[in-house]
């Protein structure tokens, strides 16, 4: 390898492991003789997470014979468009980041329409935008058969005395943006068996408690991007709460939480971080719910057997500031906790959907989303896998100071549009 092509790898280390996976790619560099078993045995010997030994296998690609350079460009285009565009970026890939193989049938999702048949609002002024797969942000109408159903509010659920309640009352009562990650291109993770279950589940819970749902199955990174865009600049997002939903493959590494698309990963703190007060001046004072359905780590959990001060005074006699936080009114919920596995029956669905599935139809009516979350958890504690290992969810509030009570069923006026 000439320094020219070393100097590309190694100046862009950190997008390139940031765009491929260790085990796909370890696997290609054997089957191109461009690496040996054991040459793969000793990453795997010093270093313990994924991402290191991603960054040590492109270190000792580095290494190798004069061809290794156009090894590595052939193995990226068949398996990691993004990052062969990265290697060589006059090779239009990102063209290629929705479709990859032009006879392959996107995965269903009632929400790709051709274009010539697609209605945007007057919002959606960037449809030209869409790319090559033809996504476009569009409702999901299809009302499925309710394996459960919703029981309704005969009111308005009141609040802690002194905690406010999240207005939860009009007809445009929320949005609910679900992204079902089952299939992966190249199989770089293995098909997510069951996941198609957690889908229309989830789609059946939201329509009954009364959001406007999106779904979308096997997106890129670079659709997902797009949909978001345009998702933000429609009036879709004039309605009381917000939830954000994702399923998939993901992992945790240096801290860091990923979850993975059809394509490559996308960082858990860059999907949140799409909806900040900078970034989503419409959510501002409103409820936003994430759920983060993947694994956190590899760990099977199966359990045990048997005032602060700070620097700077505060003055109570200064008036209440009028700024308001960029992270605000958020409310995170992960299916697992950090470093362990999470887990999904391809039968009935993931644990953490099938729970909140039904704690939410049985008692949303009455009970606050923080709650719901609590009775959740709890229930998704009992179940075990048959070699006993068990699964604990994990809920953060970030400026999420108020009560959200749902109201299913309640609306203030009955004739409101």
């Amino acid at each position: 390898m000439d320094d020219k092509d070393r100097n590309i790898i190694i100046t862009n280390l950190d997008e390139l492991v940031n765009n491929t996976s260790y085990c796909a790619l370890r696997t290609a560099c054997i089957e191109q003789h461009m690496l040996s078993k054991t040459m793969a045995s000793r990453i795997e010997s010093t270093a313990q997470d994924e991402r290191t030994r991603r960054k040590k296998l492109f270190e000792k690609i580095t290494k190798r014979g004069p061809t290794a350079f156009e090894t590595l460009l052939s193995i990226c285009q068949q398996k990691f468009p993004i990052a062969y565009s990265i290697l060589k970026p006059s090779s239009n890939a990102h063209l290629m980041h929705s479709t990859h193989n032009p006879q392959r049938v996107p995965s269903l999702s009632c929400n790709m329409v051709p274009k010539a048949y697609s209605h945007p609002s007057p919002d959606d002024d960037d449809v030209d935008d869409v790319d090559d797969c033809k996504q476009i942000l569009q409702v999901y109408t299809e009302k499925l058969p309710k394996l459960f159903t919703v029981k309704h509010s005969t009111g308005p659920m009141e609040a802690h005395p002194e905690v406010q309640a999240y207005p939860m009352k009009s007809r445009k009562r929320g949005v609910a943006f679900i992204v079902n990650v089952i299939n992966f291109y190249n199989e770089a993770h293995s098909k997510r068996n069951g996941a198609n279950i957690d889908g229309r589940n989830l789609i059946s819970l939201f329509q009954q408690l009364g959001f406007v749902v999106f779904y979308y199955e096997d997106i890129t990174k670079n659709n997902l991007k797009k949909l978001l865009k345009q998702l933000k600049k429609s009036q879709y997002l004039s309605c009381d709460c917000f939830a954000f939903y994702i399923l998939s493959h993901g992992e945790r590494e240096e801290g860091i939480d990923s979850v993975f698309l059809h394509d490559s990963q996308i960082r858990v703190e860059d999907i949140l971080a799409e909806f900040t007060t900078i970034n989503c001046p419409r959510l501002i004072h409103k409820p936003k719910l994430f759920f983060i359905s993947m694994c956190r780590g590899e760990q099977p959990d199966y359990g045990l057997l048997v005032n602060t001060e700070r620097d700077g005074m505060v003055d109570l006699k200064k008036p209440q500031p009028s700024n308001i936080a960029t992270y605000c009114d958020m409310l995170v919920c992960y299916a697992t906790v950090p470093g362990f596995a999470a887990h999904r029956d391809t039968k009935t669905g993931s644990w953490f959907v099938e729970s909140m599935c039904e704690v939410w139809s049985e008692h949303a009516h009455n009970t606050d989303v923080e709650m719901l979350m609590k009775l959740v958890g709890k229930r998704a504690a009992n179940y075990r896998t048959k070699h006993e290992a068990m699964q604990t969810s994990s809920t953060e509030q970030r400026g999420f100071h108020k009560q959200l009570y749902l109201n299913p069923g309640y609306y203030e006026n009955a004739t409101e549009l």
